[in-house]
């Protein structure tokens, strides 16, 4: 009789130990999660627990059946040969003193090339292909009319309306140009250098590998022509002025600096106007990766594994909570 009244004592016990004031313990209490409340509630709900997960992967599985799968899209490029050779020496001086920017070696070069393919320049080059524009931005395009269009949506009054009442800066719909190209390259293009080899490689990540093999050929011949035809331009007018200063300078020496500073002006030129890369090179045709890079099926496939777990964890707990 002693023990069976004891025993009725220590369940009665275990049980007020689960209540707080008629009420179930919380799973967190003090900033740390009771681990046997939780256990208990993954007990008891574990059906819906194993549902929510269950159903999480399988629109993990829908999402990696339905999305368009991106490919990585590449150009490997080097520096061309530089008609641009550094200059010292009294020759340098002399440049300096009558104001000729004479450029400066190759690597330099080519860096400022690097740097030129997400400036405004490269954005502009490609915007001025309509084509290109197109390809890029085709939900914009409303072939019918001729015309850009804002994409028709149903979510986007709502979310205006919410960034209205929240004081957001609402951005207004423009029909593509530089600027929206400019953000695209800034986002999109990757510049991969190899210090030891000095090959670039320039990619893109996207699901039209054409489109994206047209625009990084775009980028690198727009600004090796614009490079081309600043030297051009800068070479003329170097040769106009050493000219000039031939026909008036009588002291041997001078006259043999401005000549030899012609000549390389000549060379620059020549170069400048042959049909032949100017400050980058292409090597070979796009490539197109053979897997796609994105999405990656066991990162989703695990996202959709934890967030399923957790979100089935919270509705275990409030179901057990409200029972």
């Amino acid at each position: 009789m002693g023990c069976v009244l004891m025993a009725r004592v220590e369940v009665m016990t275990n049980e007020t130990n689960r209540y707080v004031d008629g009420k179930r313990n919380p799973v967190i209490r003090g900033g740390v999660m009771d681990l046997r409340v939780m256990l208990e509630i993954l007990k008891s709900e574990s059906l819906t627990v194993i549902t929510i997960g269950v159903l999480c992967v399988a629109l993990s599985i829908l999402y990696l059946h339905t999305v368009k799968r991106k490919y990585a899209v590449r150009i490997e490029i080097t520096a061309a040969s530089s008609p641009m050779q550094e200059r010292g020496g009294s020759l340098g001086a002399l440049s300096s003193l009558a104001g000729i920017s004479l450029g400066g070696e190759g690597g330099s070069r080519f860096r400022v090339f690097l740097g030129a393919l997400r400036s405004p320049i490269a954005a502009e080059a490609i915007a001025d292909n309509r084509d290109l524009l197109v390809q890029i931005f085709p939900r914009e395009w409303y072939a019918a009319g001729n015309r850009w269009r804002e994409p028709p949506s149903y979510v986007r009054p709502f979310v205006r309306g919410v960034e209205r009442l929240l004081g957001w800066n609402m951005v207004v719909w423009s029909p593509p140009g530089v600027s929206r190209v400019f953000d695209y390259l800034n986002n999109e293009l990757k510049i991969i250098p190899d210090p030891k080899s000095g090959v670039v490689t320039l990619e893109i990540d996207s699901h039209r590998p054409d489109v994206a093999g047209r625009i990084l050929v775009t980028l690198n011949n727009a600004i090796d022509d614009q490079m081309r035809q600043h030297d051009l331009g800068h070479a003329t007018t170097d040769i106009s002025y050493l000219l000039r200063r031939l026909s008036t300078v009588t002291v041997e020496e001078y006259r043999q600096a401005l000549i030899t500073d012609l000549a390389e002006q000549e060379k620059t030129r020549m170069l400048a106007s042959a049909p032949l890369p100017y400050v980058s090179d292409i090597m070979g045709k796009p490539m197109v990766s053979t897997k796609p890079v994105s999405p990656k099926p066991v990162a989703v496939l695990a996202a959709g594994l934890i967030l399923g777990v957790l979100l089935g964890c919270g509705f275990a707990s409030a179901k057990y909570y409200l029972r």
